[in-house]
């Protein structure tokens, strides 16, 4: 029924990620639990074969440094980032660490939305607004994000992170890992060689980006990077709810 049905948070941010070319929508939520005393920052993944194509096109466009210390990231998701970020996310998280102090924060997403959270917590810590110890990050379905000095100080700075991949999902392995730009996962994989329901079995994969785990994989299905948790991704958060 409509009325169980979740509303849009007031807190949320859909800004124009695309300098260039039609526009194309990025779209992030913060909210705060105080029972389990965490605030958390949620991204939504690539919406429309517009916003797909114009990321398969930046792809030749390379990479933008992150910081003197942590490597470069990939243009668009950089891109993308930072127009939620000053779109007023930065103000949200702001605001919730002012008011929950020594509340952790969750970081998550889908996809495209698993790249801006690898960044988006990435950002937080190397700001100051967060330690890496403070922090948890789970994404899902997320492309290659950064080059290999990114995934390097990552690995080092978050002892809780974590990469979903649903069995055949196509998009963990794009952009490719090696060409000019030499783009990197960071660790730590968990792969779900399977249907992925939530009683199936997982592998936690020590290598970051080696040819195992879901790497291992010659062929891909299209359906696998949709469907999470038997979730349908796009409707992420609104199952058997209109799409907010």
């Amino acid at each position: 029924k409509a009325l169980n049905c979740p509303e849009l948070p007031d807190k949320a941010h859909a800004v124009n990620c695309s300098e260039v070319g039609p526009q194309t929508n990025c779209f992030g939520f913060t909210s705060f639990d105080t029972t389990q005393k965490v605030i958390v920052m949620s991204f939504r993944g690539t919406q429309g074969a517009t916003q797909l194509t114009e990321e398969i096109l930046d792809f030749f466009t390379g990479k933008k440094p992150f910081f003197n210390d942590a490597g470069h990231i990939f243009t668009y998701f950089y891109d993308a980032f930072f127009f939620l970020w000053n779109g007023g996310l930065s103000q949200d998280i702001r605001n919730l660490k002012y008011k929950y102090p020594d509340y952790e924060l969750w970081v998550t997403g889908h996809s495209l939305g698993g790249a801006i959270a690898s960044i988006a917590a990435s950002y937080v810590v190397h700001t100051g607004l967060f330690t890496g110890d403070q922090v948890k990050l789970v994404t899902m379905g997320q492309p290659r994000t950064g080059d290999y000095d990114y995934a390097v100080w990552h690995d080092k700075t978050f002892p809780y992170s974590f990469r979903i991949v649903h069995h055949k999902d196509i998009v963990p392995h794009i952009p490719p890992q090696y060409g000019k730009d030499e783009l990197f996962h960071h660790r730590t994989e968990v792969w779900y060689n399977n249907n992925m329901t939530t009683t199936d079995t997982y592998h936690v994969c020590a290598e970051a980006d080696g040819l195992y785990c879901s790497n291992r994989q010659l062929d891909s299905y299209p359906p696998d990077h949709l469907t999470y948790f038997d979730i349908n991704m796009p409707d992420w958060g609104t199952q058997g709810c209109p799409k907010m």
